[in-house]
């Protein structure tokens, strides 16, 4: 009788320490796809910063490259 409550007790704390681990896993397992997500958030912003800057970039370059052909075309017609 003494044996099998000695078992018992210690199979009680067994399964008492795997619940107690589970639910610590279950824990930080939320908090680091919390994370993820945040970070992916963060990263597509970011992303999308920057193809907006190069955008914006390209624009600017077209409309320099516009400008200045446009003044070399009029130097070149004044010319004639």
């Amino acid at each position: 009788m003494e044996t099998l409550s000695f078992v018992l007790g210690m199979a009680l704390v067994v399964v008492i320490a795997i619940a107690i681990v589970a639910i610590y896993a279950f824990v930080k397992v939320r908090q680091v796809k919390q994370e993820l997500q945040s970070t992916q958030l963060t990263l597509s912003s970011e992303i999308e910063n920057v193809y907006r800057a190069i955008h914006d970039e390209k624009i600017n370059m077209y409309s320099s490259i516009d400008s200045r052909l446009d003044k070399l075309e009029s130097k070149l017609t004044n010319k004639k």
